[in-house]
């Protein structure tokens, strides 16, 4: 079945073959995504014009190009093994255009079939066919057969009695290179007897499965265009591949593969960040907590301008193409080890998972989405500012050591001192948005809020740690949503980051309502009614500072930071309880754990 499966070369060769035999060859084409009953009664049909019919398929590349991104279900791949299996279809290729101008041109086929809700006039080859002499055959087609009324079907009959659809779950992946991270770097591999894994890579990928990411394999294989081998022996690689992760007992969420060369300048290619985008819309992957993991700079690159966290391995190219400047999230000796370090990693709360237990209007979700796209530009600018600073330094660093000339010393200040300009008209941006109008505040309970967080923490650590709520008496305060469950989240993972060498970890919520009779001064609250919620945890507490010998407001000079940034979750909070009429204090010994304590007023009736 699979010789059925040839290149278009071979097509052309085998075409040859058959006029000097003295046969008649047919030629058709399509996507054929999901074959069904009009497909095959299609082919049956026009098998029987000729006595050989070759069918061409439409590549994955040019069938999102036409049927948009969610096409085609079944990969080219498997599209191509499923028609080699009928008794009516006699040779099977892939091919990348989005019409048969060249197909037709290079097989020059004595019949050109197509289905009959075409007609001879919308054929774009019809003139082709005829310069050489063939015909053309319209063969009708089973009418209210589509692929795309069998896709609505199959959406049909997963929808739930609820009326939700089945989908993916939210999960982060592991985005691999292939060559020179998976296996021995061989150029243009393409024979699955060269195919040689690194030690320890199948266990890498084991140990990353077991942890909960879904493997996804993204090469970039210009052999392909440039004509040194074929899709077929590209697959047969792969092949090789899975088998071997199968006596591992791992495996691939999906393969993906660009098949263009440089000169191509496709979309697809890495470090373009296409195929992390198609794999976040068709697994539901959580990026926030996903890595790429690769042996060169195009690797880092692809991770970094997608917003993750990227890993250079020093097996096979080891980053010494060079092709981009760029800093590596971390630099690990292979597969395994960069797999060792992802397991230390503290898991992140994604902005997309602390939406879904947030009740956000249109107008919420667009102002997020306009906040994220902010935060992103914020932070490549700042990197690219940062970087120049150092960048800066280094060069006075090397000059004044070696050539000592005042030009270069000249030239590193003013790059420096472009930079801090860049920085300072960045922070006045952020400092106008801080002093933008007030967001909208509802009513909501405290221990809605908490629950919220307890929901999202719970379901991304598991059982690494236990949350205990205590609600004597719930308490609705006026709040600005989403806010302060942001808050309470950064709160609550800096308390886990606290205890991350206990063997178990533990955070209490506490909801109260407490009264002031008279001015707090050391909170700086008036005489009134307050809501208390406390977070409280047993970690490595803070040393002894202010701040640690007793409940008092937060500054700036009075948090230390410790754990993963507890001093800009302190100052977050500070700023979002000022923002809400109330206060925020701390309590902590060392190695005793920490008490932080937000101060809501209740809102009068």
């Amino acid at each position: 079945m699979t010789t059925k499966i040839i290149h278009r070369e071979d097509a052309v060769k085998s075409r040859q073959a058959y006029a000097a035999a003295g046969k008649r060859v047919g030629f058709t084409s399509g996507v054929f995504d999901i074959l069904h009953p009009g497909h095959v009664e299609y082919l049956r049909a026009a098998r029987e014009l000729v006595d050989v019919l070759m069918v061409g398929i439409n590549s994955d590349m040019s069938v999102r190009a036409n049927k948009g991104p969610t096409r085609p279900i079944n990969s080219e791949r498997e599209r191509s093994q499923v028609l080699a299996g009928l008794s009516s279809v006699d040779h099977v290729f892939i091919f990348d255009e989005r019409n048969n101008n060249t197909n037709v041109e290079l097989l020059r086929p004595d019949v050109y079939i197509k289905a009959g809700d075409y007609s001879e006039a919308q054929l774009s080859s019809k003139k082709i066919v005829e310069s050489y002499g063939g015909s053309i055959a319209l063969v009708p087609f089973r009418q209210g057969a589509s692929t795309t009324g069998v896709i609505e079907k199959i959406k049909s009959a997963l929808v739930s009695h609820e009326g939700h659809e089945v989908s993916h779950e939210f999960r982060p992946a592991a985005f691999l290179d292939r060559d020179g991270t998976i296996n021995e770097h061989i150029e243009y591999l393409s024979e699955p007897s060269r195919f040689v894994p690194i030690p320890g890579a199948y266990a890498a990928i084991k140990r990353l499965q077991d942890l909960g990411y879904r493997i996804i394999v993204v090469t970039n294989q210009p052999g392909i265009g440039l004509g040194y081998f074929r899709r077929e022996d590209l697959f047969a690689v792969n092949r090789e591949m899975m088998r071997q992760a199968t006596e591992y007992g791992c495996a691939f969420d999906k393969i993906y593969y660009c098949p263009h060369s440089k000169a191509d300048k496709c979309s697809c290619r890495k470090p373009g960040a296409y195929f992390i985008r198609m794999a976040e819309r068709e697994l539901n992957i959580d990026l926030a907590n996903s890595f790429v993991i690769g042996d060169m700079t195009s690797d880092i690159k692809f991770g970094m301008d997608a917003g993750l966290r990227a890993i250079l391995v020093k097996t096979g190219r080891g980053g010494d193409d060079k092709m981009f400047e760029v800093a590596p999230t971390l630099t690990a000796l292979d597969l395994a080890d960069a797999a060792r370090w992802i397991a230390d990693q503290p898991k992140v709360v994604s902005q997309a998972a602390l939406r879904s237990v947030i009740k956000t209007t249109p107008q919420d979700a667009q102002l997020l989405a306009a906040a994220s796209s902010l935060a992103e530009s914020l932070g490549r600018e700042y990197a690219t500012i940062f970087g120049s600073i150092l960048g800066g330094a280094t060069l006075i660093e090397q000059r004044t050591s070696t050539e000592k000339t005042a030009s270069s010393v000249a030239d590193s200040l003013d790059l420096i001192r472009k930079a801090s300009h860049r920085g300072l008209a960045i922070s006045r941006k952020l400092e106008a948005l801080s002093r933008a109008e007030e967001k909208p505040r509802s009513r909501r309970s405290l221990e809605s809020c908490a629950k919220a967080v307890i929901e999202l923490v719970s379901s991304h650590y598991g059982g690494e740690c236990h949350i205990e709520l205590v609600c004597p008496e719930d308490v609705e305060v006026e709040v600005a949503d989403f806010t302060v469950v942001q808050m309470l989240l950064e709160l609550c993972e800096n308390a886990l980051e606290a205890m991350r060498a206990l063997p178990e970890r533990f955070i209490l919520f506490h909801v109260e309502k407490l009264e002031l009779a008279r001015e707090a001064s050391e909170l700086e609250l008036k005489p009134g009614t307050y809501a208390r919620l406390s977070i409280v945890d047993h970690g490595d507490g803070l040393d002894e500072s202010p701040v640690g010998r007793g409940r008092v407001p937060i500054s700036t000079a009075q948090v230390k930071e410790y754990g993963r940034g507890l001093a800009l979750s302190m100052l977050m909070a500070k700023s979002v309880m000022k923002q809400h009429g109330g206060t925020v204090a701390i309590a902590s010994r060392p190695q005793a754990g920490t008490n932080i304590s937000l101060y809501f007023p209740l809102p009068r009736n």
